[in-house]
Formats: C-alpha cells, structure tokens, sequence
C-alpha cells in the first residue's frame, strides 16, 4: 500500500465540525504530517456575542481552532513561520450545516465543489439528551446535506463519521457493517414495537411534531401559567414590562426544549436507541447508505472519544467527554455511587486513534463499492472493564485527592455499583425528598439569602446527578462487544513508517498508565484547570 502522505500530497479537503475535539485533532495532524496536503477548507458557523456582535468564521477559525492548546505542537515546531502556513494552507468557509446547500454563498460552493478531492464529515452534536429537531438537523439531514455536495464534485470521496452506539440497545458482537434504511434497532432486536419503518416518513414525522409542539407553547392557559410562575419567582421585585415579556419568551422556550427533549428520549427508545444523539447519529447513517449513489464513501464509528494517548500531546482534552462527569463529579465527592454493571466494558478510545484512522481510511474509500465501516474501539481487542477503570480512577484520588473550597482534601469512597432503579430510589429518599422540604420551608419561612444559595447549589448538584444517571446509566449497564476486523485489517496493511506515524493499534494501550498518568491528569489541567 502507497503512503498515506503520499495519497494526500496535493489533495483538498473538505471539514465539517472544525471547532469540535475531534476536527481539531484532524487538522492538526494533516497539518503536521502531510505537508504537501494543498489545502483544507473548514466550515465554520459564524456566531453572535452576547452583546449581539458578529464574529466571523475567520474569527473563530482564529480564536477557537488555531489557539487550541492542540496545535501548540505544530506552532512549536514551525516557529514564526506557523501563521504563513496557516493562512496557506487552511481557509475557513462560512456556513449553516442546517441549510440547504449548507449556507454557502452560491458562488463559493461552486467553486468549491470544482476544487475538493475529499469531503469528511465530522460535525455532530454529542448531547445525549439533545432537543429532537436539533439533533435531527445536524446528527441528520446536516450529514445529507454535506453528501449532496460531495456529489457535486467531479471525482471526489466521502467519509463520515459516526458513533459505534449507533447500535443503540443491541447487546453482543457488534459488526462492522452500515445499517438499513429501511429497519430500527428494535426490528433487529425482534421485539416486534415497530414495523414498517420509514426513514422519510420518521423525518417528516418528527418536523410535524416540532411545528406541533412550537403551536402548543403559544397556547393561553400555558401563558397564564407562565405568569404565575413569574409573579412567584418575581415576588417583591420591580420588573419592567419589557423584562418580563423576555422572562415569558424564555419560559417558552425552555418548555418547547424540555418537551422536544422528553419526546426524543420517548421516540429513541421506542426505536431501539438510547436518547437523541444515538437516533439521529444512525439516521445519519441511513440517510447516507440511502441517497449516496455510487460515491465513494466510508463510516468511521469510534467508541467513547477521550483525551489522547500522545498526539499533539498526552492527555489533551476539551471540554468534558462521556466518561469525564462521572470522573469530576467522583474526585469532587459528589458522586458517592453509580448505577453501573462493573463487569461491563468500558469502551473508551484516545482521539488520536480516531484521527489516524480516519486519515489511514482515506486512500482506501475509492476501493470499496459498497459502504465500508471501520469501528475503531478498545473492547474486542483490549477490553477494560467498568469495574476495573473505577477502581484505577478511585485509587488515582485517593493518591491525589481534589480539594475543597477550604483547601482541605476531599475523601472518595468505592461505589456499590446499585441498578438504575435501586439508585435513583436512593437519590429520591437521601436527596429529593429533604430538597423538596427545604423548598417548602423557603416558600413559608423567611430564609437568608446565603441560606438560598445553599439549597439552590444543592438542588442543581442533586439535578445534574440524577440526569447523569438517566442518561448514562443505559451505557454502564450495556453489554456490547464491537467488532473491529476492518480497522485491524486497515492498520496491518499500512506501510511500517505509517503505523508508527499514524498508529491506532488498540492493543498498544496500557490502561493504568493512561487512565492514571495521562488521562486524569489532562482532565484535570486542561478541563477542571485543577493542575498546571
């Protein structure tokens, strides 16, 4: 097999979701590996400020990717010439992955589509309990869309990517194959809840429910409840006309959001999938396998994306990943137990292993007629049990203890690893119940403000645990093995330089030394800003 450097040497490409982790780690390593790449082109959304001024995609190309600790490598190595190289190199496109012909000037997405040579889709929101027609317009129709375009193009080639628990609730070997457009989850599990599925209709049934449920918030007896709501939150305040009809509008809005989100979760499982993100990911998926024609084009499914092994550097992380509450809330002695299987595996992936084997996919995607899939997952080749990565994170702080507000190190304790129902049981007697009383004491009962605080900081802790554990729980409870025989294929046909340049050989990961060295300790620095 040629080089992958020399496959890209000259190439354009095409980059969906470049102000995300994995997108990030992607053109860093393009950038710095295969200097003869001629050009990447990412779209970016331009964005308002809070005080409503614009900030460009050029500016947010600027401020958000290339002052990422992740290129911190790449600028060490290129000195003063690294801002020539970037402006050479890599231009940032305006765009709205939820319009048609993604919001590209007309004239700009022609010439574009005269110039890519390689699409890869990587934009995608990864909340679980994502808004329902959110999640549809960029897990979906946002994937759909960015396909149109590559069809567009002369000769180019497609790679999207997507998530392994596109599986949603099936258990065992998981294989590397695209899924039927025409089938849910629950019809492979033979549960007999659907029949008939249609992916057009269930696109088109999910916008009528959207319309349905903007229609019900403008309703009078839900506005007469909203300002009851703010008479009491409002008591004894001077609130202008003018702010209360803002405090109303927000109101609507966040009930249309918690109604799409209920609907979605309902909508999922009712399918066969967790929540929103793993629905919509997999519609993703059918959409593509649907409407690609004869384009070349690959699916990349990762695992639990975490900070990296090595590259740019060990233990790079933004923002909090998956697996990441559950840790922070544990070292901040907030998470006392879990309702999780701890003979489960834990199927996390460093990103750096994604990112080689999406760049390591793309000189073979014109070779396969059909759609090929590439898991890249730790389970079927170096499994790490629930159970055994707890124990590594529980034994990390008690070495290392995080500290209180008062300096004082904070005890962690092993968890007891309860089902879904016997912890949020639990939850409900230890925590709900006593809130919910100190709720009616503060509604019958002058109370300090500090006092206020103290219940409302406690309420939204006991809020967000029991969230976590509605979302996660599904995930640390499934046993699921997801076979990885085309990404093993894919590495050992690489040349020898190419493996160690772009490796994802799942079995070099130590897990101690990851979980305890590298991991926790990049959370910590780059995420909680804990450590140096």
């Amino acid at each position: 097999m040629n080089s992958i450097s020399h496959f890209l040497d000259g190439k354009v490409l095409l980059v969906t979701g470049s102000t995300g982790f994995v997108a990030k780690g992607l053109v860093e390593k393009l950038l710095r590996c295969v200097p003869d790449i001629q050009r990447i082109y990412l779209l970016v959304r331009p964005r308002r400020q809070s005080s409503g001024a614009p900030v460009s995609a050029e500016q947010r190309l600027a401020r958000e990717v290339f002052h990422s600790r992740a290129f911190e490598k790449l600028r060490n190595e290129q000195g003063p010439a690294f801002d020539s190289v970037i402006r050479q190199k890599v231009v940032a496109v305006s765009y709205d992955l939820a319009a048609d012909r993604l919001g590209i000037d007309p004239e700009v997405y022609a010439r574009l589509t005269q110039e890519v040579d390689i699409v890869i889709s990587v934009a995608g929101t990864v909340v679980f309990d994502e808004r329902l027609d959110l999640a549809l317009e960029v897990n979906t129709l946002g994937p759909q869309r960015l396909l149109e375009f590559a069809k567009a193009c002369p000769d180019a080639i497609f790679l999207h990517v997507s998530t392994a628990y596109v599986n949603g609730q099936l258990t065992g070997r998981i294989p590397e194959v695209a899924l039927r457009p025409d089938c849910t989850v629950a019809e492979l599990m033979g549960n007999g809840r659907t029949c008939g599925y249609d992916l057009d209709a269930e696109i088109a049934s999910i916008r009528q429910l959207t319309r349905q449920v903007e229609e019900a918030s403008q309703r009078s007896e839900l506005q007469d409840r909203f300002h009851r709501m703010l008479e009491k939150q409002d008591r004894g305040k001077r609130v202008t006309a003018y702010r209360r009809t803002h405090q109303l509008e927000a109101l609507r809005i966040r009930w249309i959001g918690k109604r799409l989100v209920e609907e979605g979760m309902a909508r999922a499982r009712q399918l066969g999938w967790h929540d929103c993100y793993t629905l919509t990911k997999a519609m993703g998926e059918q959409v593509i396998v649907k409407t690609r024609g004869d384009l070349p084009t690959a699916i990349v499914r990762p695992s639990i994306i975490e900070s990296s092994l090595l590259d740019p550097e060990p233990g790079w992380l933004e923002d909090l990943k998956v697996a990441d509450p559950l840790i922070a809330y544990y070292g901040k002695g907030r998470l006392p137990d879990f309702p999780a299987d701890p003979d489960v595996v834990i199927d996390v992936i460093p990103v750096d292993f994604v990112v080689n084997a999406i760049i390591a996919a793309l000189p073979r995607v014109r070779e396969e007629k059909e759609v090929k899939v590439y898991q890249v997952a730790t389970g079927s080749e170096n499994p790490m049990r629930l159970g055994e990565m707890f124990e590594l994170v529980y034994d990390y702080f008690k070495r290392n203890p995080m500290q209180d507000k008062a300096g004082r190190p904070i005890e962690v304790h092993r968890w007891n690893f309860p089902s879904p129902k016997a912890f949020q049981r639990n939850c409900r007697l230890k925590y709900k119940l006593p809130l919910h009383t100190l709720g009616w004491l503060m509604d019958h009962i002058p109370l300090s403000s500090r006092w206020r605080r103290k219940v409302s900081m406690l309420e939204a802790t006991f809020d967000r645990i029991f969230a976590l554990s509605e979302i996660y729980s599904c995930y640390t409870n499934l046993n699921c093995e997801f076979q990885t025989e085309n990404t093993r294929r894919l590495y050992e046909e690489l040349t020898s330089e190419d493996q160690e340049t772009f490796n994802f050989d799942v079995s070099r990961i130590e897990w101690q030394d990851y979980i305890q060295n590298i991991h926790i300790p990049g959370l910590q620095r780059h995420v909680l800003k804990t450590h140096t």
